[in-house]
């Protein structure tokens, strides 16, 4: 199993944000949002999203790491190719390690169950 994260993805395009933020279906969890939509591409991509409200630059970069690394270790869980944006609350600076790895599968489990 490929444990990289390639450019190819990533979501940065804003036509891409615009088009999630539109078209996509919802989840909420109870540390971040998950927007997420079917794709056509043969893998899935993601995007991290978090406000300056949530903490200092050093904080949102961790969690930012933490998220995309809960993607790139389980691209596997997603059964087809979904795009997928992640949007984190201001709860998620209490958040353990484990815990967000529980909402992470929790939003997963409910994707696959949703398509």
């Amino acid at each position: 199993m490929n444990e990289t994260l390639s450019p190819q993805e990533r979501i940065r395009n804003k036509k891409e944000f615009l088009h999630l933020y539109k078209k996509g279906s919802r989840y909420r969890a109870k540390y971040f949002n998950l927007i997420y939509i079917s794709s056509d591409l043969s893998f899935s991509r993601m995007a991290v999203v978090i406000s300056k409200k949530v903490g200092n630059a050093v904080k949102r970069n961790k969690f930012k790491r933490q998220m995309r690394s809960l993607f790139r270790r389980n691209k596997d869980l997603l059964e087809s190719s979904f795009d997928i944006l992640i949007i984190a609350k201001k709860e998620i600076i209490e958040a353990s390690w484990r815990e967000l790895q529980e909402d992470y599968f929790a939003a997963i489990r409910s994707i696959g169950q949703n398509r």
